[in-house]
């Protein structure tokens, strides 16, 4: 159950009727400048024309309506939609997305489905735009656009804590004694997971921020 092959096979058979419209305002083009030159033979040729091409409009129109028969509901209740987004994601966008509890974490934001309404909540945005390939561009550019804002203050974040941990007889935290301090915020463990922040500590290193001062965390 692919989502990306359904709404490209339903997107050419809509190319097809556009065609087929486009044709049919040509001729209601056509037949208006034989109105306006006087052209009464071109005149008849696009009425007959539009007359054709328009009778042929509804039953292709509803042909290609019945022709989706995708069941959304089922998708985002299944797997399959966690399965295509992370390989969409690692393949167009080298966008590494974890999973966990039926969720997927693409920091900093959870990914969660939503089968009765038909869409995805990013983060605390209802998200109604399903395909594949648009979601993990949002993903990319959500990443993008925070990573950079939000590394320092999270290194700054992470120190403080380290810190505090360290003077209660502890000179290394651990990873799970570090989350479980960010998630005395009310609402931070709802919002970021365990691999969430996991994936935001991965990320952290990566970058080029560098701190004066580095906490000393162990998994």
């Amino acid at each position: 159950m692919n989502l990306e092959s359904a709404l490209q096979a339903h997107e050419e058979q809509v190319d097809a009727l556009l065609k087929s419209a486009n044709r049919y305002v040509g001729a209601l083009k056509a037949w208006k400048k034989a109105c306006q030159t006087g052209h009464v033979g071109n005149r008849q040729k696009a009425a007959a024309q539009a007359e054709e091409l328009v009778g042929a409009l509804p039953a292709a129109t509803r042909e290609t309506a019945a022709a989706w028969d995708f069941d959304v509901r089922a998708y985002l209740e299944s797997e399959a939609w966690r399965r295509e987004l992370q390989e969409t994601a690692a393949e167009k966008y080298s966008l590494r997305v974890l999973e966990e509890a039926e969720n997927l974490i693409s920091s900093p934001i959870v990914v969660r489905s939503q089968p009765s309404r038909g869409t995805l909540q990013l983060g605390k945005v209802n998200w109604p735009t399903l395909r594949p390939r648009v979601v993990a561009a949002e993903l990319k550019r959500l990443r993008e656009r925070t990573g950079s804002a939000n590394s320092q203050e999270f290194v700054e974040s992470l120190f403080a804590v380290w810190e505090r941990i360290s003077r209660e007889g502890y000179p290394v935290a651990k990873f799970k004694e570090i989350y479980d301090r960010f998630c005395e915020t009310p609402g931070y463990k709802k919002e970021h997971p365990p691999a969430a922040f996991g994936q935001e500590i991965y990320a952290l290193h990566r970058s080029d921020v560098r701190a004066t001062k580095k906490p000393d965390i162990r998994i």
